[in-house]
């Protein structure tokens, strides 16, 4: 019997199939013969019986993105071998939720990243494990005490810890008229934590994003900021180039690896700047796709492999 694959992902129509690391893997699974169906959160449902999805299995011999087959329920304790859960960012309660379903899958199904790592992880707040590799930050909701880590930085961003792909990172100034507002909204005024982080004149130079799969280094690419942005995020308009990856690099690699592997996160996609390591990214870690294209590596072929061998016979 093949293998049965369950992709969790945001809805098709919001995929971009030239970039999307999702589909090239999807893609490698169907080229190995596996059986590739996709949902969405809304197509989740837990009841006595378990767990249960709307699923629809894909095709792509006649589109890039795929074809859609009919909607079918899966019972995931019997039609499901492999989960994959690529559903981007906000981790907000829709997706916490989620989590608790999938709780709920036999210790047979190899989900890719667990869903309790998903959920006790905060892509944002990881790297502080690592205080001698991270940056000064403050996390807080309390609009006062940013403000005083803002003046004593003289420069930092405000992040969402919800959020990827750059969406609602702030850069501030000490000395911006309008500094406490700026900090209100990102903090809801004192609702929402918010991280606090030191900005890093070396954002110019962009950073590196670094894929590792089981702990080791699969691939990397250098991220520059479009001109005028200081985020270097594919989505905020930046774009890649391929680059060395050098000793300070490997360094923290190593360095995170271990912990990685000790958690269980299978794969993942860290952010270094300079000396320092940034984020953690586990929910849909991204960029394989472009790293393929200015290496000419199919990157997705080793994450199959990796795979593969923690499916068992």
């Amino acid at each position: 019997m093949p293998t049965r694959a369950l992709f969790i992902i945001d809805p098709p129509e919001r995929l971009d199939p030239p970039t999307d690391t999702t589909l090239a893997i999807m893609r490698e699974s169907r080229r190995r013969s596996q059986q590739v169906s996709y949902t969405t959160l809304d197509g989740l449902r837990l009841t006595a019986g378990g767990l249960h999805a709307t699923a629809r299995e894909v095709d792509f011999s006649t589109a890039e993105l795929f074809t859609a087959g009919p909607a079918r329920d899966l019972d995931l304790d019997k039609d499901c071998d492999l989960v994959w859960m690529r559903k981007d960012p906000p981790v907000d309660l829709p997706y916490l939720h989620s989590t608790y379903l999938l709780d709920f899958l036999p210790p047979r199904v190899l989900q890719i990243n667990p869903a309790r790592v998903l959920r006790e992880v905060c892509e944002k707040l990881a790297p502080l494990r690592f205080p001698e590799l991270f940056p000064p930050s403050l996390v807080s909701r309390s609009p006062a005490d940013l403000a005083t880590f803002v003046a004593r930085q003289g420069r930092a961003v405000l992040k969402p810890l919800e959020e990827c792909s750059g969406r609602g990172i702030v850069l501030v100034d000490a000395g911006m008229p309008d500094l406490a507002a700026t900090i209100a909204r990102a903090t809801e005024n004192g609702r929402r934590f918010v991280q606090g982080q030191l900005y890093l004149g070396d954002i110019s130079s962009g950073d590196i994003r670094v894929l590792l799969l089981g702990g080791e280094i699969l691939g990397w690419v250098r991220r520059l900021p479009a001109p005028g942005e200081f985020r270097s995020n594919v989505n905020a308009g930046g774009h890649c180039e391929p680059c060395a990856l050098g000793p300070r690099e490997k360094a923290i690699c190593a360095r995170v690896g271990p912990w990685l592997r000790d958690q269980g996160i299978h794969f993942a996609g860290i952010d270094i700047v300079g000396d320092y390591l940034l984020e953690i990214n586990l929910t849909s870690p991204s960029c394989l796709r472009e790293m393929n294209s200015l290496n000419g590596w199919r990157l997705e072929e080793a994450v199959l492999d990796y795979v593969e061998t923690r499916l068992g016979p």
